[in-house]
């Protein structure tokens, strides 16, 4: 069982070389319950997709649902962890952004490739900054390079504690009030796809068994 995947903490952290985090510990156990020899190879998120889409790897974690990328993958039943959507600005500077409509004429830093909500993803009438991670979306709002970002709460509200950033960056008053569902997801390739029914009673199996609030706790605490 082949995973692409890249940095994104909590969830996948490099740690003097190797990959770490939450969904780390949770596809360990998957592949060891489904008896699969696993194999990590870490590529920008973008790539993982392109892979998924030839069957070049078999699973990617942390996936939100896409009717776009369902063509191509298979999205086990159950989601592991749920997020929300949020929008971050410097700390005295938040407030201005209210609602949805405040985001215009604003430069807002997004990472490429990312699903965030519906009305986000499709607006060509916002200006949007995209790059390839989200540390590096938290260094040019520090620089003011951008003046919004985007991002999970998630995995940005444990960077910007574990940066010690709370004294810098704030969430708007404004958030789109959606649940951003994390699933482990197969590629229609991968000789994986056949097997989508063992795997979709794996996660929820870990999910009814607290196995996945475990994991959280260790990491920050949070609960699903």
């Amino acid at each position: 069982m082949v995973l692409a995947t890249d940095d994104w903490p909590p969830f996948r952290i490099t740690q003097k070389g190797a990959l770490v985090g939450l969904d780390l510990d949770l596809i360990d156990e998957i592949a060891r319950r489904a008896k699969a020899d696993l194999q990590v190879v870490k590529m920008p998120w973008g790539r993982g997709l392109t892979s998924m889409q030839s069957g070049a790897v078999d699973v990617m974690t942390g996936l939100a649902y896409r009717d776009e990328r369902a063509k191509y993958i298979t999205y086990t039943q159950t989601p592991y962890f749920k997020c929300t959507t949020a929008f971050y600005m410097l700390n005295g500077e938040a407030g201005s952004i209210k609602t949805y409509e405040d985001l215009a004429d604003r430069e807002i830093g997004f990472v490429l490739h990312s699903a965030y909500f519906e009305r986000f993803d499709k607006d060509e009438t916002l200006t949007k900054v995209g790059v390839a991670q989200e540390d590096a979306l938290i260094d040019m709002l520090i620089k003011q390079h951008i003046s919004v970002m985007i991002g999970t709460d998630c995995q940005v509200d444990y960077f910007i504690k574990r940066q010690g950033l709370t004294s810098k960056i704030e969430k708007t008053p404004y958030n789109p009030g959606n649940s951003v569902d994390l699933y482990l997801g197969i590629s229609k390739k991968s000789p994986w796809s056949k097997q989508v029914e063992t795997l979709n009673r794996i996660v929820k199996e870990l999910v009814d068994e607290g196995f996945v609030d475990r994991i959280a706790r260790e990491y920050y605490g949070a609960q699903t």
